[in-house]
């Protein structure tokens, strides 16, 4: 009798199961995200597919053609004649959406806990902010130096605001179903 191999299910689903070879990153994390996703974003999601491709072609199971983003990866003549099986599932360090896992009170509360944090991050920033505009007054002579900062800070400023508007935003969605049950 064959030894079985157990792989991640993840990959057993994409290599076996859906059979792909011949693949990009980007084609197998699209495949994980097609079937029941876990991920809290498209990054998470590629990084885990990337991980998990390098593990399987450090023992041989993949090998790549390509460099960089035009990396293509096939499945070996050695992974081929593998039995393998699914490995039992483990909890992963990946977020669920927490709205439909817990209970609407408790995801609500993380909701407004996440806010609170980014409304002190903004307070942050926009202090920096001001700081800057202070010192582009008071050294004009160092204004090309420092305005990638204030410029980069005006940034964050406002991909802070867009987080607190999107929380504000969902936590009234989601009170309103909440009322309505």
């Amino acid at each position: 009798m064959k030894k079985v191999t157990r792989i991640n299910p993840d990959m057993f689903n994409l290599l076996i199961e859906k059979g792909m070879d011949n693949f990009s990153v980007i084609e197998a994390r699209d495949a994980l995200l097609n079937g029941i996703s876990t991920f809290s974003s498209r990054g998470d999601a590629r990084k885990y597919i990337y991980k998990q491709l390098l593990s399987f072609e450090e023992k041989g199971w993949l090998s790549v053609i390509g460099t960089r983003r035009d990396k293509r990866y096939h499945q070996t003549n050695e992974f081929k004649a593998l039995t393998i099986e699914p490995r039992a599932a483990r909890n992963k360090k990946v977020k669920v959406d927490s709205i439909t896992v817990q209970t609407p009170v408790c995801s609500l509360n993380t909701l407004e806990q996440e806010k609170k944090h980014h409304e002190g991050e903004l307070a942050i920033t926009l202090g920096e902010i001001e700081e800057y505009q202070s010192l582009l007054v008071r050294f004009p002579n160092n204004k090309h130096d420092m305005e990638p900062l204030f410029n980069a800070a005006r940034e964050r400023s406002a991909k802070l605001l867009g987080k607190i508007n999107a929380l504000t935003n969902w936590m009234q969605v989601a009170q309103s179903k909440a009322s309505q049950c």
